[in-house]
């Protein structure tokens, strides 16, 4: 049995719903809880009243039994469309013809809603060099430092009425901000080892994927994803730079990432803090904004129009 009232949880306040109000869970959701926090059911907390309602106030209450995790869109734009008062936060979402749900953390504005897909600032501390089980499942905390997972990035990316572009921020030490855009952005399934595809470039800090001009070494548009564990880049049989050789990509970056052999952009490498983020090997990078340096944050967007 689902209560009409209770009392659910988010961003450490309890607040009161009541179905009387005229809006249904899914918009109480959306419009009141900042970020949505899902808590696990514990003694104290299950006590029911006689007509359904929760009778604890304790913050740890049962909110998978009041509210179930139920998707209240397809991605983050499509619950702003649907609300275009949706705050920032973290929703259940279950993309177009995906037969999962899944949680993302959303940034909301003005104008719409974006995915996002990675979060590297170095606040948590968060190693992105982890094994391909991490890579493909995700890890971190959505509200800080992640890794979505490239399972769930490929399913924001096949959604057939709903085609996806990628949007990079990125920021140096400086407090300068820069973006790269593109179009007609996916992955491939895992079959595919999760294969970039990055339509037409547009934005500030450059095409650091497509590389180099006139080496296709560099050129990461078409490229695998690789970890350590799985390596699928093009170091046959090995990789170098300079004098040193090296067995994949991802040994030398210590990153997973869309290596080919290797390539400029690496913004899952290592962060670095203000006072020695330069020369380094595994770096937050993207060269062709910030040479040689490793980046404040980058944040990378599933967005659609």
């Amino acid at each position: 049995m689902v209560p009409n009232q209770g009392i659910i949880c988010g961003n450490d306040k309890q607040t009161e719903w009541d179905s009387k109000d005229g809006m249904n869970e899914n918009e109480f959701l959306t419009q009141k809880i900042t970020p949505l926090v899902w808590f696990t059911a514990g003694s104290k907390c299950d006590q029911w009243s006689s007509n359904g309602a929760l009778r604890s106030t304790h913050c740890c209450c049962i909110v998978n039994q009041l509210f179930p995790r139920s998707p209240i869109g397809y991605d983050c734009s499509d619950i702003w469309k649907r609300n275009k008062t949706a705050k920032s936060g973290i929703y259940t979402i279950q993309p177009e013809g995906a037969n999962v749900n899944f949680q993302v953390s959303c940034e909301m504005s003005a104008t719409g809603g974006w995915t996002l897909m990675q979060n590297h600032n170095g606040e948590d501390g968060l190693s992105f060099n982890q094994v391909w089980a991490d890579f493909e499942n995700g890890f971190g905390r959505l509200d800080g430092e992640h890794w979505l997972g490239l399972k769930y990035i490929f399913l924001l990316t096949h959604q057939n009425s709903r085609p996806s572009k990628l949007r990079i921020s990125i920021g140096d030490f400086a407090g300068n901000l820069a973006y790269a855009q593109y179009t007609a952005f996916s992955v491939g399934n895992a079959g595919l080892f999760y294969k970039l595809s990055v339509g037409s470039y547009s934005g500030t800090a450059g095409d650091a994927f497509r590389g180099d001009i006139g080496n296709t070494a560099t050129n990461q548009d078409g490229s695998y994803f690789s970890t350590q564990d799985k390596p699928n880049d093009n170091c046959t049989p090995m990789c170098s730079t300079g004098d040193i050789l090296y067995p994949s990509c991802s040994y030398y970056q210590q990153a997973g990432w869309w290596f080919n052999a290797c390539g400029l952009a690496n913004l899952n490498g290592d962060w670095h803090s203000s006072d020695d983020n330069s020369y380094w090997i595994s770096s937050v990078s993207w060269p062709t904004w910030r040479a040689n340096q490793s980046l404040k944050f980058s944040k990378m967007y599933v967005i659609f129009d």
